[in-house]
C-alpha cells in the first residue's frame, strides 16, 4: 500500500507542477504586466482546484483501477480485492482533496499579491 501511496502522491505533484509550468510560460508568453500575471496565475490555480474536486468526487470503487496510479503497480503490488480498491479510492479521493484545498490556498495569495500590486 505504500507503493500506491507513491505513486499517488508523485502523480498529483507531478500535475501540479505542470500546471505550474503552463501558467508560467502562458504568462510569459503574453508578457503580461506583474498583476496581471498574478491574477492569470490565481485563475489557473483555482481551476486546477476545481478540476481536482471534480475528479474526486467522480471516483469511485470501480473506476479507481482505471487510474494511472493503479496502473503503473504491477498486479502483485496493488490492494488486493474490493477491500484494497476501497482504501485506495478513499485515499486517491483524500490526496486529491488536500491538494485541491493546497491549490485554493495558491490561489487566495495570488490573489491578494495582485491586488497589492493593482495598488
Amino acid at each position: 500500500m505504500d507503493r500506491f501511496s507513491d505513486k499517488v502522491f508523485g502523480l498529483l505533484v507531478w500535475r501540479a507542477f505542470l500546471t505550474t509550468l503552463a501558467a508560467i510560460l502562458l504568462t510569459i508568453a503574453r508578457d503580461l504586466p506583474l498583476r496581471v500575471a498574478f491574477l492569470a496565475g490565481a485563475n489557473v490555480a483555482l481551476l486546477f482546484s476545481l478540476g481536482l474536486i471534480a475528479w474526486s468526487q467522480s471516483l469511485t470503487d470501480d473506476r479507481v483501477v482505471s487510474t494511472q496510479a493503479w496502473r503503473m503497480l504491477n498486479p502483485g503490488q496493488r490492494p488486493a480485492g474490493i477491500g484494497g480498491r476501497r482504501w485506495a479510492c478513499r485515499y486517491l479521493r483524500d490526496r486529491a482533496l488536500l491538494f485541491a484545498e493546497a491549490a485554493s490556498a495558491v490561489a487566495a495569495a495570488l490573489s491578494a499579491a495582485a491586488l497589492v500590486f493593482a495598488a
